[in-house]
């Protein structure tokens, strides 16, 4: 696993320059209110200081992002230098508000309940050890905290020849309707050699999520579904029709 976990890491840390393109149509226009007020409407009721948010696996630092421009406390967590950098670059002078560190999912370096929520978004299904990690996160959450999580079967057309079917009409669909296919990009066909490798790829999501989650002692767990159709945007949804993103709300 922890091969495993280096070479996802090397990974990200190439492609760390090309992610941020992705974060940046998400900050355009209107869509990073979308996914603020999603969060936001779905964290614990406020207290008498403003909530400590922590965003794992923050990538370019879009979550980050959006909830330091709304005033909260955000510490942001990545594993791969690289993809802090791009973070502190895209944050700008926010960057000063958002305490960034380098750090492993799997191994949170803060004490036990110390944050109100926690946010991650297309991180779980990269996870060598993603019960592990979900240990941790519940660890570090408050008593009454809120675990946000939202996420997708990414890569289950390896494994599924249904859904293999449906992911290669998808790539279809974005020549047809004349959009950028997302699954165009350098080392794509090393993300899916590494995928193969995932223990997520092979599981039922997000049952295998609310098991999980209900098994490590969360107060309640449930799935959104359909959160996609409000967050994503049309190029998106053209692109991952075969993989609908679902939202994973625990309480602790």
């Amino acid at each position: 696993m922890e091969t495993l976990t280096r070479e996802m890491i090397g990974y990200w840390d190439r492609r760390a320059p090309s992610y941020t393109e992705v974060i940046r149509k998400n900050l355009e226009g209107d869509w990073d209110r979308r996914w603020a007020d999603m969060l936001i409407s779905r964290f614990p009721e406020e207290r008498d200081a403003p909530l400590r948010i922590l965003d794992i696996g923050t990538g370019p630092g879009f979550y980050a992002i959006i909830l330091a421009e709304r005033g909260y406390s955000v510490t942001a967590v990545d594993y791969a230098e690289n993809m802090l950098a791009e973070a502190r670059r895209n944050a700008g002078t926010l960057g000063e508000r958002i305490d960034f560190r380098q750090m492993d999912a799997h191994r949170l370096e803060f004490p036990e309940n110390s944050f109100d929520a926690i946010v991650t978004r297309n991180l779980t299904w990269n996870l060598a050890e993603p019960e592990r990690a979900y240990r941790e996160w519940i660890r570090v959450l408050k008593p009454g905290g809120v675990l946000l999580n939202f996420d997708a079967n990414w890569y289950s057309y390896l494994v599924d020849e249904e859904k293999a079917e449906e992911f290669r009409r998808d790539r279809e669909n974005t020549r047809r309707y004349g959009v950028i296919d997302h699954n165009d990009y350098a080392e794509s066909d090393r993300m899916e050699d590494l995928s193969r490798s995932l223990p997520m790829t092979r599981q039922d999501r997000p049952r295998w999520d609310l098991d999980t989650l209900a098994a490590l002692g969360c107060a309640s767990v449930s799935a959104e579904t359909e959160l996609f159709r409000e967050v994503w945007s049309r190029e998106e949804q053209i692109n991952y029709a075969s993989t609908p993103g679902f939202l994973i709300r625990a309480v602790k």
